[in-house]
């Protein structure tokens, strides 16, 4: 139990050096608290035994994205920080105009703590953690102003903070729970692609890449549809990558799993994440990685076709109108099997075709291919009938007769023999 005498000797420090900046730097309201938290928190995590460090963003303040601090222990990131000017208090519901805009993009973080010098408080995915600490009235009236029991329960929230780690949602059987997942994953993408927009609209490094991604691929992309794009395809590729045995995760060791077997993503990630470009949203571009961490590379060894099903719940979470417009329903795989099942019969007893969708004459469409369900499922079952009718020799050398090929035009897709 850290001894409380010296969290109320460091927060009347910390009093004392926001009532000096306050009298020199009156028309800075927030930064009287910049220099001065960074002490309070140094002097906090050393009595818990932490080493902390903070790391402060430069104030923007046309800009909504950027919380004031990330603070991170032994290299991994373990939360942010954002203050406000004294007096505006730590209870998101007292927030007004810009603040509470901001609140309300700040709500993805998991673990982000507020503070205006006299209150604390500690959200987790926009809810507040516990009761607000009222260290005193009016921290600028120096160390006459603080309060002990306030000092108590800050204690208390800043080892909450610095203990926070992510936690996967697990289903009844003790796996990770695929569609909580998704959900817990949507809005740190969307805090990403928020930054990416933001960052666009200010004419940033990024706006150059957005240039490109235009000219290379889509002429007809807005800087919405790129900021899209650029969020959900960086956190697939990091998630991806994960799955590849990315460990510890990082955009280099994500980069580097994916190059074997997934070499375009490998290669856009390392584009997309350039560092003149990664710093325009490194505060929810590290959210994304530190909690990617904790995901085990076997996270989907266990689950038929994951990849098949886990965007639908990941894209219903993150833009159910983009879900929508794209047209992103998967049909469950036993109706696929179905399907497959009553239209190989058909070609096999009534068209004359004795292998089904494995005869050598059958072409095979897919007109919303999609993640290619049903051409996974009819490859399968094709397979399967070459087995069953003509032995397992004949079913190892079918798909490399076939080659694996497809072509595509205009979202229309073909695997051709």
């Amino acid at each position: 139990m850290a001894d409380t005498s010296v969290l109320l000797a460091a927060v009347r420090v910390f009093s004392v050096a926001v009532a000096e900046k306050s009298a020199a730097l009156p028309a800075s309201a927030e930064e009287q608290l910049r220099g001065p938290f960074e002490n309070l928190l140094a002097a906090a995590a050393a009595e818990f035994g932490i080493h902390a460090t903070c790391t402060g963003e430069a104030s923007l303040p046309d800009r909504l994205g950027r919380p004031d601090f990330a603070v991170s222990i032994g290299g991994a990131l373990a939360g942010y920080v954002e203050l406000k000017a004294p007096g505006k208090g730590a209870d998101q519901r007292r927030f007004r105009g810009r603040d509470r805009e901001q609140f309300k993009r700040f709500a993805a973080i998991p673990n982000i703590l507020y503070g205006d010098g006299s209150e604390w408080a500690l959200y987790r995915g926009g809810v507040r953690v516990g009761s607000i600490a009222r260290v005193a009235g009016d921290v600028r009236d120096e160390a006459g102003a603080v309060r002990e029991e306030g000092v108590r329960r800050l204690g208390a929230l800043l080892r909450d903070f610095l203990s926070w780690a992510p936690i996967l949602p697990r289903d009844a059987r003790g796996g990770i729970d695929l569609k909580a997942f998704a959900a817990m994953l949507a809005p740190l993408c969307r805090l990403l692609r928020d930054d990416v927009a933001e960052a666009l609209g200010n004419g940033a490094a990024l706006a150059l890449l957005a240039d490109d991604w235009r000219q290379l691929l889509f002429p007809d992309a807005t800087d919405a549809q790129f900021a899209d794009a650029y969020a959900q395809t960086v956190a697939f590729a990091l998630l991806l990558g994960r799955a590849e045995g990315a460990d510890p995760l990082t955009l280099a060791t994500a980069q580097e799993a994916l190059a074997a077997r997934h070499s375009l993503l490998s290669r856009a990630l390392q584009v997309l994440t350039d560092s003149s470009a990664r710093a325009e949203m490194a505060a929810s571009l590290a959210l994304l990685q530190r909690v990617l961490a904790v995901v085990p590379p076997a996270l989907f060894d266990s689950v038929r076709d994951p990849w098949l099903y886990f965007y639908e719940d990941f894209l219903a979470a993150y833009d159910p109108k983009l879900r929508k417009d794209a047209g992103v329903y998967y049909t469950p795989v036993e109706v696929v099997g179905a399907q497959v099942r009553l239209v190989d019969d058909l070609l096999a007893n009534r068209l004359g075709r004795p292998l089904g969708f494995a005869d050598a004459s059958v072409t095979t469409l897919d007109p919303a291919a999609g993640t290619g369900t049903y051409l996974l499922g009819i490859v399968e079952h094709a397979l399967a009938r070459v087995a069953d009718s003509r032995g397992e020799g004949r079913w190892r050398a079918t798909p490399r007769r076939w080659r694996g090929t497809c072509t595509a035009s205009s979202g229309w897709w073909a695997p051709t023999r």
